[in-house]
């Protein structure tokens, strides 16, 4: 397995969708895969490898869009007992402002192109 199918590449990774109103409207329309979208759930619990939607204020006209992306789970060790975790970066725009934040941490094996494919397909999608 190389270090790119260990921690997920975006160009193999899937765009899920959690749940809300807009987004069951976007699936109906085609514009988003009906398998791609997920219950509401917690933010540790989106799939791993992968790259996740969340929508704030879906009513409004441009939503609060908030991409996780996730790496592989991976084991970690501390003096307390051993934990998994996933490396995770957040992408988000929206609403009246024009740039984009992010915080987090990304794979070390993704680069900033991968995570523009993944704002690319949303954004996509959004714009319909």
């Amino acid at each position: 397995m190389t270090s790119n199918e260990r921690c997920g590449l975006i160009r193999g990774m899937e765009v899920n969708w959690e749940t809300n109103s807009k987004v069951k409207k976007l699936a109906a329309l085609g514009f988003i895969k009906q398998g791609s979208v997920l219950p509401r759930s917690t933010t540790d619990d989106f799939p791993t490898s992968s790259a996740t939607v969340r929508l704030h204020g879906v009513r409004d006209k441009k939503p609060w869009v908030v991409i996780h992306i996730r790496g592989d789970v991976r084991k970690q060790i501390h003096n307390w007992g051993t934990g998994e975790y996933a490396k995770t970066m957040r992408v988000s725009f929206g609403r009246d402002w024009s740039g984009y934040s992010t915080n987090g941490e990304l794979c070390e094996t993704l680069d900033f192109s991968d995570v523009d494919k993944a704002v690319k397909e949303v954004k996509g999608a959004m714009s319909q």
